[in-house]
């Protein structure tokens, strides 16, 4: 019950500290609706000259809008605010604090990362997701099925998308600076996760590669759920893929922590 204490503690302290930039909230929610509109003109343009229609329209927008209001897969505070604090408080030597609690230390990033995406969910994702149902006519979820399908794929997404920051986190253990290796992980599940293009545009040679990669438990597999690409039994196997991925992805992160701790050097303090 102590522990249970403490971890809902770090969560609390996670929310009050996402709570305290409303403003940032207010302009994440501005930037993923004008993203999200620049996609859909762009989409609409591609769809409207391309011979072959790999998707209908419908779908296909829905799909692309979805993505960009949950975005967390990508580049959302959620995913990213963890990675870079740890990777400060590893340059600064405040990382010896976090080290000597009486909680895990990836367990605390967890409840801290945890903490953010939740307030993030409430303040932006879900907005926007209304706001382009309502607005921009984006198809809501396919069916009762598919919205707790999306729903639980969503959290199954986040365990994968926080693993992969995760082992970022490790290192920066080792380099003391992320924020190239960050570049590169964005530009990466940019395009590998399916978050702006959906798989179908992809030659079956690349596809059939992403298919047996990490990065579609982030985006690809929800939004399929959601558009309802995925029905049924499908739906269950992709959970279970995604399930899979995210107990090995943990796995590995933890792995990468074990060997990062013994290498670290504390900087400062």
């Amino acid at each position: 019950m102590q522990t249970v204490s403490r971890l809902f503690g770090l969560s609390r302290i996670a929310v009050r500290q996402r709570m305290q930039f409303r403003f940032d909230f207010v302009m994440t929610l501005i930037a993923t609706l004008m993203f999200s509109l620049m996609y859909f003109m762009l989409w609409k343009a591609i769809y409207a000259h391309s011979s072959a229609q790999t998707m209908p329209w419908e779908q296909l927008i829905t799909y692309v809008m979805v993505g960009q209001a949950i975005n967390f897969a990508r580049w959302s505070p959620a995913e990213r605010a963890p990675t870079y604090a740890i990777a400060e408080r590893v340059r600064s030597g405040d990382i010896a604090l976090d080290l000597i609690r009486p909680v895990d230390f990836q367990l605390q990033r967890f409840i801290e990362a945890f903490g953010f995406f939740a307030v993030e969910m409430l303040w932006v994702n879900i907005p926007a997701l209304l706001l382009l149902v309502y607005v921009l006519g984006i198809s809501p979820p396919a069916g009762w099925a598919a919205a707790f399908g999306f729903a639980a794929s969503l959290f199954i997404g986040f365990l994968v998308a926080f693993s992969l920051n995760s082992i970022i986190m490790m290192i920066s253990f080792v380099t003391t600076n992320t924020f190239g290796v960050q570049l590169a992980k964005r530009a990466i599940v940019d395009i590998f996760a399916g978050t702006l293009i959906p798989f179908d545009y992809f030659p079956s040679a690349l596809r059939t590669i992403l298919e047996y990669l990490p990065f579609q438990a982030m985006a690809y597999i929800p939004l399929s759920i959601y558009t309802g690409q995925l029905s049924g039994a499908q739906i269950i196997a992709a959970l279970s893929e995604q399930l899979a991925w995210a107990i090995v992805m943990i796995a590995v992160s933890r792995l990468l922590w074990t060997q990062a701790a013994k290498r670290l050097s504390i900087n400062g303090g």
